[in-house]
């Protein structure tokens, strides 16, 4: 079962369709303008293109991948009522220059950038970060199939 952060769960905003497989080893900044192409869908009636590249290129620069080796590109957003998300699945990986780590999986992960939603926000980046782990990061690499992806850590 997918635990939960302040009743969100991780496949509410995880699904089938939110998820992609990259394939080679593109670098971290085209993995995530990958990632934030994808998301456009989901936030484009409410954030424009512009402003959502931007904002994602911004902020990406200052995130870190994390020593799991998984990386969770965020940004928050005043329009935004919830949580959007897409994961990429990264057979080959890419190197993080900064690290030194191999990068298999990210999420690019949007938020409202609302006093109220502080914590939900925190929340949700100790869910991430906790639930995937090296293991569940090496079987997801090995998958091609979306459902089965969210099979996979609906397990764990």
């Amino acid at each position: 079962m997918i635990r939960q952060s302040d009743g969100i769960s991780l496949s509410a905003i995880i699904t089938p369709e939110n998820v992609v497989f990259i394939e080679g080893s593109p670098s971290k900044e085209e993995a995530v303008r990958l990632l934030t192409e994808k998301m456009l869908p989901q936030v484009g009636g409410i954030i424009s293109r512009k402003a959502l590249f931007d904002r994602v290129a911004e902020v990406e620069k200052l995130n870190q991948v994390l020593e799991s080796g998984f990386y969770i590109p965020h940004a928050k957003f005043p329009e935004l009522d919830g949580f959007h998300a897409v994961l990429g699945i990264l057979p080959e990986g890419f190197t993080d220059a900064v690290t030194g780590l191999k990068v298999r999986a990210l999420i690019l992960l949007l938020s409202p950038h609302k006093p109220a939603f502080f914590q939900r926000h925190l929340n949700m980046l100790s869910l991430l970060s906790q639930t995937f782990q090296p293991e569940l990061i090496d079987q997801l690499a090995a998958l091609k199939d979306p459902v089965a992806v969210l099979a996979l850590i609906k397990s764990k």
